[in-house]
């Protein structure tokens, strides 16, 4: 018997490598194998705008920006759960800002990870929100392996899946890419229904943004 109560189980639960709700702080899963991963002072992410052009960030940079100690919460409304754990890490935006690569025509952002299937995206709009951040603390102690560690996509105001663990990779596109959970019929849109959003305390998106933004997720 799981300790959350009124879990779903969809019919792809089996297509999952890893799958733990009994877990503490949160459930732990994993669509596919987790990677062997190295620690937070070793690990780089590349960033590639859509010209091609290349920035590796390692920890050094991004330790150098502004720091972000927050509760934020994550959504699952595929199999029915949400926490708000405290999270640290540093806001896309700057990341992106950063990199110098924050251009609009840089309209998609995806986000792979390390395993080397799992992938997702966000519209530009979203990506630059303040709230989306790169994770690497969890409770006050560095991000675990299981949860995404050494560093984690947190976009707070979509369903979790769109949260990509073990980011190694992003890269800005044109045109939306559309993110494996969809390709794979698993979901067909990563926006928060309203009991997801009064459940977590959150709202899908800044008014600025319109329904354009949100059409494409």
């Amino acid at each position: 018997m799981t300790k959350r109560e009124g879990i779903n189980y969809p019919k792809f639960k089996d297509q999952f490598a890893v799958m733990d709700f009994d877990a503490e702080p949160m459930p732990v899963l994993s669509l596919f194998p987790v990677p062997d991963i190295a620690p937070i002072e070793e690990w780089q992410v590349t960033l590639t705008g859509v010209m091609g052009e290349r920035v590796t960030l390692g920890w050094p940079d991004l330790g150098a920006l502004p720091r972000v100690r927050e509760r934020a919460p994550l959504v699952c409304q595929i199999f029915n759960w949400s926490e708000e754990p405290i999270v640290e890490g540093v806001r896309l935006c700057e990341v992106v800002e950063l990199a110098g690569l924050q251009a609009q025509d840089q309209a998609y952002w995806g986000f792979y990870s390390a395993d080397g299937f799992y992938f997702e995206t966000l519209p530009r709009s979203m990506a630059l929100d303040p709230r989306v951040l790169l994770v690497f603390g969890l409770n006050d102690a560095p991000l675990p392996t299981q949860y995404g560690g050494p560093l984690r996509l947190w976009v707070p105001f979509l369903q979790g899946y769109k949260s990509v663990k073990w980011v190694q990779t992003v890269r800005a596109f044109r045109k939306d890419p559309i993110g494996i959970k969809r390709l794979l019929g698993q979901s067909r849109t990563a926006v928060l229904g309203s009991d997801g959003q009064e459940k977590a305390g959150i709202v899908v998106a800044k008014p600025a943004m319109g329904d354009e933004s949100l059409a494409d997720i």
